[in-house]
């Protein structure tokens, strides 16, 4: 489905991203997770379109879209909800939502057909359809980006930090949210600060360090490593072994530079 491959990205001559790699397969939940600078929303901008890589390749079901703007991501599928809160606080909760299907807003049968559908999969929407979004709480509004998110259907669905900033009773929101997303059979890539929160809804997950891949294996293997916390911590070792499991451990992080950055 998404195949990244030796990506390298970065702001200004400063690469953030230094040969990071990922397969995510077609109706899987994939987290990555990682201590802070590790490059985890630099993957999700380059994949989106938000930042052009300077090097590597990121193909989605064999159609190269490395370095192509937002506008082609989208139409190939892909949809991200951002870290931070992106709705307009003075619009309705449905005027949020349907906005999510802005380049088909000349088609309102469809519009109201999709709303509808999604009102049996998020309930706020109903039940609050005509409040300020502004009103609703940190959990309520994650829901309802959500739902606008979904209202293209996408094929796949970036997450950055759901759970950023929202106190531990809006939990339970994001996950019901996340399994509405699988029970559609979209596939979910997310970044998630919350390490075991991410790790319960995953199949496979990622461990970044530095800007590269430092483990990599399904979220039960990670989530049981012995080694999870001291990569965390800045004390893992350069090479991690794991008997006979299919958990892949990297040493990418100690590769050398490509040159000046």
């Amino acid at each position: 489905m998404i195949e990244i491959r030796d990506l390298w990205a970065g702001y200004g001559e400063l690469d953030i991203l230094r040969g990071f790699e990922i397969n995510v397969e077609s109706g899987t939940t994939n987290c990555i997770v990682g201590p802070n600078g590790a490059g985890k929303s630099t993957v999700l901008k380059a994949l989106s379109g938000l930042l052009s890589p300077s090097m590597g390749s990121i193909v989605i079901d064999g159609v190269d879209v490395t370095g192509e703007p937002p506008s082609v991501v989208l139409r190939a599928g892909i949809a991200q909800v951002p870290q931070r809160n992106g709705l307009f606080a003075g619009l309705s909760v449905k005027e949020n939502v349907l906005m999510g299907a802005y380049v088909i807003r000349s088609n309102r049968r469809a519009l109201q057909s999709r709303y509808e559908q999604l009102c049996e999969t998020f309930p706020i929407l109903r039940a609050r359809a005509h409040e300020p979004a502004g009103a609703l709480s940190g959990g309520q509004r994650r829901m309802v980006e959500f739902a606008r998110v979904m209202m293209l259907k996408p094929r796949v669905v970036l997450l950055d930090e759901p759970t950023l900033g929202l106190d531990p009773k809006s939990l339970s929101i994001i996950s019901d949210s996340v399994a509405a997303m699988q029970r559609e059979g979209v596939t979910i890539l997310m970044v998630e600060q919350n390490v075991r929160f991410g790790l319960r809804l995953a199949d496979h997950a990622t461990v970044m360090s530095a800007g590269t891949v430092a483990l990599a294996g399904t979220a039960e293997e990670i989530r049981d490593h012995p080694n999870l916390m001291s990569l965390f911590f800045g004390h893992a070792p350069a090479e991690v072994t794991n008997g006979d499991s299919d958990l892949r451990p990297t040493a990418q992080a100690a590769q050398p530079s490509r040159g000046p950055v």
